[in-house]
């Protein structure tokens, strides 16, 4: 693995910063995906903006006319919501299936999108 810069923000506009200075940087979510294919040499970054500090991206919140999923909000916790699978009980039972325990613990809503 190529030497990288780390930062582990706790802010989004400190991790936002983190990231703007980076040439080839990328956030690092639950690392369920990107630690291997770093591990293996096919991602290179120049650093690596950990966002599992910022606590405004873990949330899960439901109201009448939206429901509201976190980046860093972690497919078990998703799965969990009680409030997600009255309003989304479809993809309340989607994260409850993916992969095994340990990855809907780890891996988060944001990793998987990006």
């Amino acid at each position: 693995m190529q030497d990288f810069s780390y930062s582990k923000p706790t802010t989004l506009d400190a991790a936002a910063d983190a990231f703007e200075g980076l040439d080839d940087g990328l956030f690092l979510a639950g690392g369920q995906t990107i630690l291997p294919v770093m591990k293996f040499g096919l991602a290179q970054p120049s650093g690596v903006v950990d966002l599992s500090g910022v606590a405004d991206l873990v949330n899960v919140e439901v109201s009448d006319t939206m429901v509201s999923i976190g980046a860093m909000a972690t497919h078990a916790a998703v799965a969990a919501s009680a409030d997600v699978r009255r309003a989304l009980p479809g993809l309340a039972h989607l994260v409850g299936m993916i992969g095994d325990p340990q990855v809907r613990n780890r891996g988060t809503i944001g990793g998987s999108l990006a």
